[in-house]
């Protein structure tokens, strides 16, 4: 994501404001601080351990417009805007959720995220992000709580015949 120089902002550093920001909404989506770990059967499971997700503060050299068209898809600076963190890409014991933030000389400044799969879908990462935009502006909590219940989704048990129908006792042959 990229955002231009702002004057509402001039003189607070984007990095700092994302960092209190991402502490806060992190208390409500906690177990993006936490680690998978691999349980019984080979099924994964979140350790919610509080060892946090990663955060990088980056500066480029360049003012944002010079980027030109670039920045869109495919986005050749992808790997400058996006450190790639030897040992993220694993599944178990590697944090879930990485957040850069590239300062431009002009005052602009690009987040790239890199989220886990495993612990949300792409709706479930937007509410994330629309979390982390309404604390940031100063709300005290997400306007739509996350759910973690996960049991939620879990098949229910069959049902069972409990009365008995003696017409389908008789067996024809």
């Amino acid at each position: 994501m990229f955002y231009k120089y702002n004057s509402l902002i001039e003189g607070k550093d984007p990095a700092k404001i994302i960092k209190d920001g991402l502490s806060k909404t992190l208390v409500f989506y906690y177990p993006l601080a936490g680690r998978l770990i691999e349980g019984p059967n080979k099924k994964l499971m979140v350790n919610c351990n509080s060892e946090g997700i990663m955060f990088i503060e980056a500066d480029a050299n360049v003012e944002l417009d010079k980027l030109g068209d670039s920045i869109k898809p495919p986005c050749p600076y992808l790997d400058l805007l996006l450190h790639n963190v030897p040992g993220f890409d694993g599944i178990v014991g590697c944090p879930l959720l990485l957040v850069q933030v590239t300062r431009f000389t002009c005052g602009g400044f690009a987040v790239g995220l890199r989220l886990n799969h495993t612990m949300m879908d792409a709706y479930g990462f937007k509410m994330f992000l629309n979390a982390l935009s309404k604390l940031i502006q100063g709300a005290s909590r997400p306007s739509i709580l996350p759910v973690w219940k996960r049991d939620l989704l879990s098949a229910r048990s069959l049902p069972s015949t409990t009365c008995i129908h003696h017409e389908f006792d008789e067996r024809i042959e």
